[in-house]
């Protein structure tokens, strides 16, 4: 054997200080690397899985919490109140149907968030089911919300069914849109969801809007109110019929002529007169350019309300710069306190908004079984004033505070408990404008809903809120734009012109 020869072959094999060759698969890094490769993908598949097991019950079972400052996903304590008695109720079978499958509904925000509401009171009240009809590939199934031949369901349509009475809304009707701009502001489905329960169960009182003497009624806001409430809402002409005796209420909005009374072939006056011996209540919104109506005012001025011939400006309490469409203050005494106390007790109150308006002298404090008081009225500055109607608006008024928004009420004992019915007034037809009405940042709706609880209808949904997108605007009066342009354009750069220049001396100082 050739030892040497084999020693060679081993020493030029083996160079000092050379590390091993190790295979790719076998290295550390590689090892260390491909776990944690591993573990990452196992760890993110796991949080996947879980996420869509999850995703799949919060859709069926609505796991979430709603963290939106709105609240756009929480059905409020009013509904929760309102809806309450109907619990249990073998009578009560609310459906709401949407006309598209629920996966199609997820796929628009708009129609989301109102299948998101529904979806919520399936969850919170035994007798609401949540269901679905495809018009579109079975057209048929629409027919029954057919109300004629030219009525169209649309896929976006949502239906609310009791038994065999049902409302169908378009998806418009859940959204407020801002009067201005045309652009939605407010998810208002939780309103219209309630107010539609609300109208399909239990008994509805009769509210009656007079007609015949030029008034606003069908497509004014104030209509859809009482409907929304939950009231019978009827038109009536009193030259020709009579009122049912149990109606809760009667609305004159905006007339433009007089109603015929004790001289006349029919009385109409003392048709309303009769409802209101009956505890029936009443609202007139009367529009400042009408000049005289003597049989209806005659009839106001026993419930001690009279009309003054006059317009109402405040160019420092309003929104226009004529100083016609007013921020009125409201009362804090008496009985009209107790439609506006929720309102002016907020931290930041809603203005309420009274719009070329007369003003309105209460004739008596109390007198007999009745007694008058302010609800809305003038600043207490003293800055408005009232000008006669034909003046132009540039002339000058006469200064001082005026009622704009008056309420009237007779108490009866009846077993020695008092029974009660009102009267309310306003110098304007505009209170009740869309304008107005629509937007949550005025209290003219707060009002209006008050008074309908007042008068005996204690299913009225008052404070269900729009719920509010992030994008709102200001409503400032003049007095405070003034404030503001003033703040913004000249204190605050006289504050950093100030600062500038004492930074400035003091750097050359040193």
């Amino acid at each position: 054997m050739n030892y040497e020869a084999e020693n060679a072959a081993s020493s030029a094999a083996y160079i000092p200080g050379a590390k091993k060759k190790r295979s790719f698969w076998k290295n550390p890094k590689f090892k260390f690397g491909a776990t944690a490769t591993v573990l990452t993908i196992s760890f993110v598949a796991l949080v996947i899985i879980i996420n869509v097991i999850f995703s799949a019950l919060a859709t069926s079972y609505l796991w979430y919490i709603d963290m939106t400052k709105e609240k756009m996903y929480t059905i409020s304590e009013s509904t929760l109140m309102l809806l309450d008695p109907y619990r249990n109720n073998e009578n009560v079978n609310i459906r709401i149907i949407f006309c598209q499958d629920p996966d199609k509904l997820e796929q628009s925000l708009e129609t989301k968030l109102v299948h998101n509401m529904a979806l919520q009171y399936e969850q919170e009240f035994d007798f609401v089911k949540v269901e679905y009809i495809d018009i579109v590939k079975h057209p048929s199934l629409a027919d029954p919300y057919r109300t004629t031949s030219e009525t169209n369901v649309k896929t976006t349509d949502v239906i609310i069914e009791n038994g065999s009475d049902f409302r169908k809304f378009a998806l418009e009707a859940f959204y407020t849109f801002s009067s201005n701009t045309g652009e939605v502001f407010a998810l208002n489905a939780e309103y219209k969801i309630t107010s539609a329960i609300l109208q399909l169960v239990g008994d509805r009182p009769i509210a009656y809007f007079t007609i015949g003497h030029g008034e606003s009624v069908e497509g004014s806001k104030i209509y859809e109110m009482f409907q929304d409430a939950g009231f019978d809402v009827r038109k009536i002409d009193l030259s020709k019929e009579d009122m049912d005796s149990s109606a809760k209420v009667v609305v004159i909005n905006n007339p433009r002529t007089d109603f015929m009374g004790f001289k006349d072939s029919v009385n109409e006056i003392a048709k309303i007169d009769a409802l209101l011996d009956n505890y029936g209540n009443l609202m007139v919104f009367l529009d400042a350019t009408v000049r005289e109506l003597p049989e209806l005012e005659e009839f106001l001025a026993e419930w001690g309300v009279a009309f003054e011939r006059k317009l109402v400006r405040d160019k420092a309490n309003s929104l226009s710069v004529d100083g016609t469409e007013i921020v009125a203050e409201y009362t804090r005494e008496g009985l009209g306190s107790s439609l506006t106390k929720t309102l002016w007790q907020l931290e930041t109150p809603p203005k309420a908004i009274v719009n070329y308006a007369r003003p309105i002298k209460l004739l008596y404090d109390r007198k007999d079984s009745r007694d008058t008081s302010v609800v809305l009225q003038t600043s207490s500055e003293k800055t408005a004033v009232a000008l006669e109607l034909d003046a132009p608006m540039e002339a000058e008024g006469e200064p001082g505070v005026y009622n704009l928004l008056t309420i009237s009420r007779e108490t009866r004992m009846i077993n020695n408990v008092p029974i009660y019915n009102y009267v309310m007034v306003a110098g304007t037809k505009s209170f009740t404008d869309d304008k107005y009405i629509g937007n949550p940042a005025y209290g003219n709706g707060d009002i209006i809903y008050a008074a309908m609880k007042a008068f005996g209808k204690e299913t009225v949904p008052i404070n269900i809120d729009f719920k509010v997108f992030d994008e709102t605007a200001l409503n400032l009066t003049t007095q405070e734009a003034n404030t503001w342009s003033v703040l913004v354009t000249a204190f605050l750069p006289c504050c950093v012109l100030v600062a500038g220049c004492v930074v400035y001396f003091r750097r050359r100082h040193l």
